[in-house]
């Protein structure tokens, strides 16, 4: 069964816990997996500031969704 998820901006945050959630994971374990395999040593709150003030890349974004075992889809929209 294939999963999607139409992330939105005004929450993401809360969208990236609920998909960490549904692996067993917290945002800490998370952000641990993706700064051991991405060579990364920035901390979950670093993570959570930049949720937050929507300065997120997203190539963060993709290192996270990986972790996930998610891919990033762009599909155009009839508006």
């Amino acid at each position: 069964m294939i999963n999607e998820y139409k992330l939105d901006t005004e929450n993401l945050k809360e969208q990236i816990k609920y998909l960490a959630a549904l692996q067993g994971l917290t945002m800490v374990n998370l952000k641990e997996q993706v700064n051991q395999k991405f060579g990364k040593t920035d901390g979950v709150r670093n993570l959570g500031n930049k949720l937050r003030n929507k300065t997120f890349r997203i190539s963060e974004l993709a290192e996270i969704l990986e972790i996930l075992h998610y891919e990033i889809i762009i599909r155009k929209t009839n508006s």
